[in-house]
């Protein structure tokens, strides 16, 4: 848009200066107009060179009113294009104006976010402490549907008993059971079988050395009978190591005797 405004003003500049050319050159010629009628009337009387010097000296100004008509239509024409320009600039001016808040207006580029922190790996859950296994063998469940109703009760109480010494006097129970029933297979074979399950709980009790070696004497004939020389033997030889006695003269020394006895006369 300033740039059309520059554009016209300077166009009519031109028109201007052209116009105030054109009539410069029209008062010039009007001037030159009565000095000739005034030089053609007079030329008899006045001398030549005086008439040169009338025709001469309306000539000079002629020019020199042509050169000054020019020069201030220049003038004219050029305040005029110096105004055009002043008035243009303030126009100008908003546009410095605007960009400034522009600039100022300028959003700060965003400060980069932090980064975020890692989130913390869960702990672990702890794995469940196993159960501390028993400091003695459990007997396992079998087919004890052949057992008569006081030996299944010895075991079921020996089963659901929680503590070492409750579980003893179940299974002695069991074992005195057995070692009664002997003449029958399924007694004297089960009997025989619960030798290990009794060394193992009776020596998690806490005082086993009090206790009484008849459940060493039940196992050791239960072996015996079952032809597990070697086994009867060494249950003899734990209760000896309690200082635990069979109720009889010889003691359990006097049993391992007679156990090797027996398996010498089997063997041969």
């Amino acid at each position: 848009m300033k740039y059309i405004a520059i554009i016209l003003l300077v166009a009519v500049g031109v028109f201007l200066y052209k116009r105030a050319q054109r009539l410069a050159q029209e008062e010039q010629q009007a001037t030159q107009k009565p000095v000739e009628k005034i030089v053609s009337g007079e030329a008899v009387d006045v001398p030549s060179q005086a008439a040169e010097k009338v025709v001469s000296t309306p000539a000079d100004e002629g020019i020199t009113f042509e050169s000054a008509e020019k020069a201030e239509v220049a003038q004219t024409v050029e305040e005029t294009v110096e105004e055009a320009v002043k008035e243009v600039k303030p126009a100008d001016a908003p546009l410095e104006v605007e960009k400034a808040p522009e600039q100022a207006a300028a959003e700060p580029e965003p400060e980069p976010e932090p980064e975020p922190e890692p989130e913390p790996e869960p702990e672990p859950e702890p794995e469940p402490e196993p159960e501390p296994e028993p400091a003695f063998k459990m007997l396992a469940v079998t087919d004890e549907s052949w057992a008569n109703d006081k030996l299944t009760a010895s075991l079921a109480q020996y089963r659901s008993e929680p503590e070492a010494e409750g579980k003893h006097v179940a299974l002695l129970q069991a074992i005195a059971e057995c070692y009664k029933q002997r003449k029958q297979e399924e007694y004297r074979e089960y009997g025989a079988a619960l030798s290990p399950y009794y060394q193992s709980l009776f020596a998690a009790l806490p005082a086993p050395e009090q206790e009484k070696g008849v459940g060493f004497m039940h196992l050791a004939t239960l072996l015996n009978d079952c032809g597990d020389f070697d086994g009867a033997i060494k249950v003899c030889q734990t209760a000896i190591s309690y200082e635990l006695t069979d109720g009889t003269v010889t003691g359990f020394e006097g049993r391992i005797t007679r156990i090797e006895k027996a398996k010498a006369k089997a063997q041969s």
